[in-house]
């Protein structure tokens, strides 16, 4: 009985280790956002580049053959220039997974080649994906309400008509 029951407690605390670890290692926008000046919500800001990542990095793709770690250093430039608010950018334990999410949807596709002494995978964009992002680029232009468009071009493109 004393085995059955020290085997539960290990089990629970092996789960709860795991779940901590896992989430340390979680990067995101919001735990990479470091406050500058004034005050902001930085969950706001988190959601809105969570939203986006994805067709980020595969619009990166589309520009050209490129490996993971490319990836995050384009992802990071220039982050350090900004005034207000200094985004860390995504890392690897974010890139990755949606870089295999983006394989598993065929929108990229990746091949191993050798590098020096590594190997190194590179994405190159599918047609699927080419036509996605085409899709994206037409879509907010075409039957978008006014106050969308406004907020688009306002705050997303900073052209607002002021």
């Amino acid at each position: 009985m004393k085995k059955l029951v020290k085997k539960k407690t290990l089990k629970k605390e092996k789960e709860k280790k795991n779940k901590i670890k896992k989430h340390a290692h979680h990067d995101s926008w919001e735990t990479d956002c470091i406050l500058k000046d004034g005050n902001f919500d930085k969950t706001l800001i988190s959601a809105l580049m969570k939203g986006f990542i994805k067709i980020i990095i595969l619009w990166i793709i589309t520009k050209g053959r490129i490996h993971g770690y490319e990836i995050i250093k384009k992802m990071k430039e220039g982050l350090e220039d900004k005034n207000d608010l200094e985004l860390q950018g995504p890392g690897p334990n974010k890139i990755y997974p949606i870089l295999h999410e983006l394989e598993k949807k065929e929108l990229i596709k990746g091949d191993w080649e050798l590098q020096g002494k590594r190997k190194v995978k590179y994405y190159e964009a599918t047609d699927k994906g080419i036509n996605t992002i085409e899709i994206i680029r037409k879509k907010p232009h075409k039957n978008v309400p006014p106050t969308i468009r406004e907020f688009w071009m306002d705050v997303m493109t900073n052209n607002s008509n002021k």
